[in-house]
């Protein structure tokens, strides 16, 4: 009798390949759960909680730690995605090196962003976020003040960028609202004719 002969038998390991459509819909319940996350930030700090954002977002517990292996990595999440919803962490892209239309335009987006998303970055957990991604707003605004006033450097350049972020921040939108009647067109034209004036003064004749 011939010896049977060995048969290598096909590997049965699963493919780590994942549908562009499976990668959709992940994308998709991420996103319901960090809405849901600001939603519920909105409500206060009390009420944060994995359940209570499983609630909010339509879905189970095992399913919000699929996606986010503890509270700690959610709320990792949630300052990439709240200024994706805002656009607060770009530099707008205007005509011109005028700092009046620059300052139009990051009015225009604090006034465009939505109810929930201002209680959410209003609450407790909204200003711990505000001052832990402060480092790359400031330098945002400083790369942008760099190219429109050529030769500021150093302390001037600093100096320079604390005033512009102040003043074309969200809290300065609402005091001129909120003080002195004045919408946000208006008002950044202000601030954008006062931030004009100190560039003309710094740049030095060549």
């Amino acid at each position: 009798m011939k010896p049977i002969a060995n048969v290598k038998t096909p590997s049965r390991r699963g493919r780590s390949y994942e549908s562009p459509l499976r990668q959709e819909q992940a994308a998709a319940t991420r996103a319901r759960i960090l809405d849901a996350l600001v939603r519920t930030m909105g409500r206060g700090i009390a009420d944060l909680s994995i359940p209570a954002v499983a609630r909010e977002a339509g879905v189970s517990v095992p399913t919000v730690y699929r996606h986010f292996r503890s509270k700690a990595d959610l709320l990792a999440d949630l300052a990439p995605h709240l200024f994706s919803r805002t656009g607060l962490m770009e530099e707008p892209q205007v005509e011109g090196d005028d700092f009046t239309s620059l300052a139009l335009e990051f009015y225009r987006r604090n006034e465009a962003m939505d109810a929930e998303t201002r209680a959410a970055l209003a609450s407790q957990l909204g200003h711990e976020m505000r001052i832990r991604t402060m480092p790359q707003r400031v330098a945002i605004v400083r790369d942008g003040i760099a190219r429109r006033v050529p030769g500021l450097a150093g302390e001037e350049l600093d100096r320079f960028t604390r005033v512009a972020l102040l003043l074309m921040g969200s809290a300065m939108t609402r005091a001129y609202k909120d003080y002195l009647g004045i919408e946000a067109r208006e008002a950044a034209e202000d601030v954008g004719w006062a931030l004009d004036v100190m560039r003309a003064a710094l740049v030095r004749p060549a």
